[in-house]
């Protein structure tokens, strides 16, 4: 084939001419709307295990058994703001405030309960990837507690904290409305956008006197548990109101009555009203939690009414407010004479759904062990969260989890005098909460309280525990959207001539959008010209296209 004549037909068509595209972008024409939006993460649990031996105060008699040991922790700071990405170490730093009950050596003369308050510091670094510029909300628990009599003076402790976090990222979204002087065709969706608007702390003082109606006067308090439980709130652009209950569990002693008869136990619930100042418009709700740490019961000199218990000190509550909006933002766009070209990026926020409240009865009968004698007496009952995990289902959430139930009993046998003895068991719950809005993939955090707790006495053998398990849980949805950015045109150096008419027949998964922005028309002119009712098609329709 050297001579043109023995060069084949097929290869005689001229070379296309190569074709270059040259990037044009509109940054300076492009128009947006700046949005906030606040991505949340739950970071994994991390627990820190602290151990301590504590000394018996010199005023306290010497130590013969531990009866109960309890423990609540404290944060040093409970909110750590703008983190700098270059430090993946968060330092946490608290303290546990410890109560111990004992038997002393010598009860006669001591009593038969000795209580010992003791603080427990602990400093822990947390490795953990946390996003730069983050504010990192946490809270923290006591998971187990541990404990050896190593003398009549000294006793060693183990405690186990459940640290838990949640990384709230905030971040300005700008989201793409069109460009200056160009028509674009626009296709959108949408979707609620959620912002963390408002964090907010604010205290409120307490004073109460306890209403206890049981027989004796009061003498000293050997121990006391304080929990702080939200009922209600109600969220405005001034303020925020907020109403709640102060549980408090209180083992205390008497006058004028025999050792053994002495110890009781009361419970009782303070409620109270709280008006928290903001400005903040288009807040539509907001969760909130409490810090009942500084709440101290006290013995104090009632002019008419003698020696009374007295709740004094701070709640401390922390506000979170949501700032939603529903916006159409755009998922895909052409140009009916240029080619549109663009970037997308994923943002994800938290949308809150609902808040929700459930309850639920615990009822255990237990059987403690024989080796102390037939039970005489119920001293004292008191009940902690050991765990706790909540789930969605189509309309309702379940928690499920355990309690450790918490008793001193007292026997009492023919030949010897009374023994107090320790009872724990580790007892199920289930709760139930009806949430019609749930489908099950949204994301559940709960507040878990035990109340109404108490004990009675079945037989010498057999005991009855109850409680309260009250569930309080924030309801929200995970949001992830594309954002537009980067727009611009693309120019080539090559003009494909576009047939102005054609006839085009459907194929799967094609859409009015899809056949518009493939022959650059619009999808009103198609859904015209084929005199289209809606924009649902069928594969297999023949549509004329006309640009």
């Amino acid at each position: 084939m050297t001579y043109e004549k023995d060069i084949p037909d097929y290869a005689m068509v001229p070379a296309r001419e190569i074709e270059e595209k040259v990037i044009v972008p509109v940054a300076g024409n492009a128009i947006y709307t700046p949005v906030q939006v606040t991505n949340i993460t739950e970071k994994p649990k991390t627990v820190i295990t602290i151990e301590e031996d504590i000394l018996v105060p010199d005023t306290k008699p010497d130590l013969r058994e531990i009866l109960l040991i309890d423990g609540s922790p404290r944060l040093s700071s409970r909110e750590i703001d703008r983190i700098n990405k270059t430090d993946d170490y968060i330092g946490l730093s608290g303290e546990v405030e410890l109560q111990t009950l004992y038997v002393p050596e010598n009860r006669q003369a001591a009593g038969p309960v000795i209580a010992v308050q003791t603080r427990v510091p602990f400093k822990e670094r947390w490795h953990t990837d946390i996003a730069a510029g983050a504010t990192l909300i946490m809270d923290c628990r006591t998971e187990k507690i541990e404990y050896m009599v190593i003398n009549e003076r000294k006793y060693r402790v183990k405690i186990t904290l459940a640290v838990m976090a949640r990384e709230c990222v905030d971040r300005k979204v700008d989201i793409f409305e069109g460009i200056n002087g160009e028509e674009i065709q626009m296709l959108k969706e949408r979707v609620e956008l959620t912002g963390i608007a408002l964090r907010k702390k604010d205290a409120l003082s307490i004073s109460e006197n306890l209403q206890i109606k049981e027989e004796g006067n009061p003498e000293s308090i050997l121990k006391q548990d304080i929990s702080v439980v939200e009922n209600y709130k109600q969220v405005t652009a001034e303020k925020v109101v907020v109403n709640g209950f102060i549980f408090v569990n209180l083992l205390y002693t008497v006058t004028g009555e025999p050792a053994w008869e002495c110890i009781r136990q009361a419970q009782e619930r303070v409620e109270f009203t709280q008006f928290i100042p903001v400005k903040q418009q288009g807040a539509g709700s907001g969760s909130l939690c409490f810090d009942g740490s500084g709440l101290r019961v006290k013995l104090v000199q009632d002019e008419e009414l003698g020696e009374i218990f007295r709740l004094e000190g701070e709640i401390i509550t922390y506000v979170e407010l949501y700032a939603g909006t529903q916006r159409e933002i755009i998922v895909d766009g052409y140009h009916r004479e240029k080619d549109f070209i663009c970037d997308f990026n994923w943002e994800r926020s938290r949308t809150p759904v609902t808040f929700a409240v459930g309850e639920s009865s615990v009822r255990e009968i237990i059987s403690p062990d024989s080796a102390y004698g037939e039970i005489d007496k119920i001293l004292y009952t008191m009940a902690e969260l050991m765990e706790g995990e909540s789930r969605g289902e189509q309309g309702k959430v379940i928690t499920e989890g355990m309690l450790r139930a918490n008793m001193i009993c007292m026997s009492l046998r023919e030949e010897d005098e009374p023994q107090l003895f320790s009872v724990r068991q580790e007892i199920p719950f289930r709760v139930v909460a009806a949430v019609p809005q749930m489908t099950g993939e949204e994301i559940i955090k709960t507040d878990i309280h035990a109340k109404d707790i108490w004990a009675e006495k079945i037989n010498g053998k057999q005991l009855e525990f109850n409680a309260s398990v009250m569930v309080s849980a924030e309801i929200m949805r995970e949001v992830t959207f594309k954002v537009l950015a980067n727009p611009a045109f693309e120019e080539s150096t090559v003009k494909e001539a576009m047939a102005p008419m054609t006839v085009y027949v459907t194929g799967e998964g094609d859409s009015l959008w899809k056949i518009a922005k493939k022959f650059k028309t619009s999808v009103d002119s198609i859904s015209k010209l084929n005199q289209l009712e809606d924009e649902e098609i069928s594969e297999g329709h023949k549509l004329l296209i006309i640009r």
